[in-house]
C-alpha cells in the first residue's frame, strides 16, 4: 500500500519481492497537478503494482509527467516502456549510463558479459534477465552531477555517486530534504526475504564508489531513502554510508592478505574470498564484480600486476 513518508512524496510497493524474494520500493513525489516517479521496477510493475498504489492516493498512472532512472539495472528502469504506454511521461536517467538505459544488448553484454572468465549467465537465467528488463525508451533528459531536474514545482537534484553502476545517481529532494539513494549504500548487503542468502555489494569501482559514499556523508538531508530497505533517519542514513565504506576497507584489507600470500590471484579468487564474509551466494554479479574493481584498483595503485594467458594456461 502507498505511504506517504513526507508531504506529498510516497514509497510505492512493487511486485518485485513476490517475483523474486527481495524488497523493492520505488519513489512518488506530487509536482502541482502532476507527478514524479523514481525509477520504475521490473517490465511488470507498471501494471502490476504502480496502477493500484497510485489510485490509493486518488491519482491515475497517466498523471506521471516524468520518470526518473537512478541506473540501468532491470528493477529500477525495466518498467520503463510499460510506465510510457500507461502515461505520456518524459524519461530522465544518467548521461554516463545513456547507452545501458536505451539498448539491452549493450547493457546484457556489458554489465553481465564482464567477468566471463569467472561467471556467465546460463540460458534460463538470461531469458529472466531479458523478462524483466522489457524493451527500452529513449532518454528525454540526461542528468549529470548537480543538474536541477525537469519536474514542475519540485526542487529535485541530481547527485552522482558513480559506485554501484557507472552512472549511478542519488535524488536529493531540496523541500522535503530526502536523499533518494536507491542502490548505493549497500552497507555490508542486503537480505533476501525468507532466506540466509544476503545480495552482496555491488560496485564496478572501487574508488568511484568510495568516492560517491563520501560525496553523500556532506549532504544536508533529514532523512535517507533507499531502494531495497526501510526509510532512515539522517543519523540512521549516515550510520548506513559508514557501513558502507568500511565493507570496501574490509574487502581491501582481504585482497592485500591474498596479494601477499600468494603467486597468483585472480577474480574467482576474490569472490571466494568475499564469500567468508557472508552468505553471499558464491561466484556471482556482485561478487565478482567487487572482486574484479578490487583488483583493477590494487594494479593501478601498483601494487599488483596484470597477465594475460590463454585459456590452455600459456601465459601470452
Amino acid at each position: 500500500m502507498a505511504e506517504e513518508i513526507a508531504a506529498g512524496v510516497y514509497r510505492l510497493d512493487t511486485d518485485y519481492e513476490a517475483c523474486c524474494g527481495f524488497p523493492l520500493w520505488v519513489y512518488l513525489i506530487e509536482n502541482g497537478t502532476s507527478l514524479t516517479l523514481l525509477d520504475t521496477g521490473i517490465a511488470s510493475t507498471p501494471e502490476a503494482a504502480l496502477v493500484n498504489e497510485i489510485r490509493s492516493l486518488d491519482r491515475e498512472i497517466a498523471d506521471i509527467s516524468l520518470v526518473v532512472n537512478s541506473h540501468a539495472h532491470p528493477d529500477h528502469m525495466g518498467g520503463n516502456a510499460n510506465l510510457k504506454r500507461l502515461s505520456n511521461a518524459k524519461f530522465a536517467g544518467p548521461a554516463e549510463e545513456a547507452i545501458w538505459l536505451e539498448d539491452n544488448e549493450r547493457l546484457i553484454s556489458e554489465l553481465w558479459g564482464a567477468c566471463q572468465e569467472s561467471f556467465t549467465l546460463d540460458a534460463p537465467t538470461e531469458a529472466w534477465v531479458r523478462d524483466v528488463l522489457g524493451e527500452r525508451v529513449r532518454m528525454d533528459y540526461l542528468l549529470r552531477d548537480g543538474d536541477a531536474i525537469p519536474a514542475d514545482d519540485t526542487t529535485l537534484r541530481a547527485i552522482t555517486t558513480s559506485g554501484h553502476s557507472p552512472g549511478h545517481l542519488a535524488v536529493l529532494d531540496e523541500t522535503s530534504r530526502f536523499l533518494f539513494t536507491f542502490d548505493d549504500v549497500q552497507g555490508s548487503g542486503t537480505p533476501f526475504r525468507n532466506s540466509d542468502i544476503v545480495l552482496a555489494p555491488l560496485y564496478h569501482s572501487r574508488e568511484r564508489y568510495i568516492q560517491g559514499l563520501e560525496g553523500l556523508l556532506a549532504l544536508d538531508f533529514d532523512a535517507l531513502a533507499p531502494t531495497h530497505g526501510p526509510v532512515l533517519s539522517r543519523d540512521e542514513g549516515l550510520a548506513l554510508i559508514q557501513r558502507s565504506i568500511e565493507w570496501v576497507h574490509t574487502v581491501d584489507a582481504l585482497v592485500e592478505r591474498l596479494l601477499t600470500t600468494r603467486r597468483s590471484v585472480g577474480i574467482v579468487d576474490v569472490a571466494n574470498e568475499i564469500n567468508t564474509l557472508g552468505n553471499f551466494g558464491g561466484v556471482n554479479l556482485q561478487t565478482a564484480t567487487v572482486g574484479r574493481a578490487h583488483l583493477e584498483s590494487a594494479a593501478r595503485q601498483g601494487r599488483a600486476a596484470t597477465r594475460w594467458h590463454a585459456l590452455d594456461g600459456a601465459v601470452i
